[in-house]
């Protein structure tokens, strides 16, 4: 390293929650896109920077990429285009696979990982900004000669991101002459359903073994077979997530593409999500309150995105956004969602996909509102 190159960032105390920290890393991932971009190497002043801003996780994210650990996965061409900052219409993922061997899927422009230190030092305890993971992805994606390329079917994209959405948590699998119905449940308070109709199987049929046998699945795609057999156990218990037709009162239909920007825009610092639909203006407002301050996203009630919008009443409910964001994964794949909710708060997105075949198949994530009980009393 130069010894004449001073770093442009000094003696600063990283606080990944502070208006400052969030600016200056912003500015920084900016700089270093055009740095790279004109050398074709990161410089070390660059370098130094990015260690200073992140610490120890940087320097492990640095060996994920030094190691070429990280592995882009789309339906189309292996080519990444564009900086960081613009993928709202990408069709690809990123894997990373750890040190320990463990495979981490990360979705475009989503500050989010699977991994234990994200979950404990990201949003639990919230004393670094992201995980050795995401910044490792986010390297290889401006140096592509460190990146691997998987190039799948869109079919099998669509599938993957399904998996994806169940991966993390045990599924209870309902089977019935119409399909399969898939469930995950978090915590009580968020569930995501699949629902995979009859039409979609090439074969289906239906054969019970008894409690505790595996489940046989057969995949023939392209002549390449896939057998493979699922370890089962008893289900547990699932709460009755629905909604009642006289109970919604708000109903609205949109495109993913205005969902995805919504989502994007959210506060990362907040915790909890506050949605205002109303008959009257602002009609359609998603507020958040976090080190940023309180930000506001209004969206009208008609428009070229949005196909349907009605209201009965206005209502506002808080969510946690930490259960929103599961439901963002569904969204690629998706060409259309639904939202709804009903008198009691719950909140209900069901996701429209559409199969190279022209058939339609839904993935649908319930969340409970979060109860105010000092208005309570």
């Amino acid at each position: 390293m130069d010894s004449d190159k001073k770093p442009l960032i000094k003696d600063f105390t990283p606080n990944p929650y502070s208006v400052k920290y969030n600016d200056i890393v912003d500015h920084l991932l900016k700089e270093s896109v055009e740095d790279f971009e004109k050398s074709g190497k990161f410089s070390d002043k660059i370098l130094l920077n990015l260690y200073n801003i992140f610490g120890t996780v940087f320097e492990r994210a640095l060996e994920l990429y030094e190691e070429r650990r990280v592995t882009h996965i789309s339906s189309s061409a292996p080519i990444v285009k564009g900086d960081c900052y613009n993928r709202n219409n990408a069709r690809w993922l990123l894997q990373v696979k750890g040190f320990s061997g463990s495979i981490y899927t990360l979705f475009p422009e989503i500050n989010f990982c699977t991994c234990l230190s994200f979950r404990n030092q990201v949003i639990d305890n919230r004393v670094i900004f992201t995980c050795k993971h995401v910044l490792a992805s986010w390297l290889a994606t401006i140096d592509k000669e460190k990146l691997l390329y998987q190039q799948i079917t869109s079919q099998q994209f669509q599938h993957f991101l399904l998996y994806q959405s169940f991966c993390n948590h045990n599924a209870t699998c309902f089977a019935t002459e119409n399909g399969l119905k898939i469930t995950v449940e978090d915590a009580k308070c968020m569930q995501a359903n699949a629902y995979i109709s009859r039409p979609l199987f090439v074969e289906y049929y239906l054969k019970e073994d008894g409690t505790g046998n595996p489940l046989s699945i057969l995949i023939e795609e392209n002549g390449v077979i896939t057998d493979c057999s699922l370890k089962t156990q008893n289900p547990e218990s699932l709460l009755d997530f629905h909604l009642e037709e006289e109970n919604v009162y708000s109903r609205v239909v949109l495109k993913t593409e205005l969902l995805k920007d919504i989502l994007n825009e959210l506060d990362p610092t907040s915790e909890i999500i506050e949605l205002l639909l109303s008959p009257e203006e602002p009609f359609f407002r998603i507020s958040t309150n976090g080190l940023a301050g309180i930000c506001h996203i209004e969206l009208p009630h008609d428009g070229d995105l949005i196909e349907n919008f009605k209201c009965n009443t206005a209502a506002t409910t808080k969510y946690k956004l930490a259960h929103i964001k599961p439901a963002m994964k569904a969204l690629s794949p998706a060409y259309k969602v639904s939202l709804r909710t009903d008198t009691c708060g719950l909140l209900c997105f069901q996701y429209m996909i559409k199969t190279d075949e022209g058939s339609v198949s839904y993935v649908e994530y319930y969340i409970s509102p979060v109860i105010d009980l000092d208005k309570q009393e």
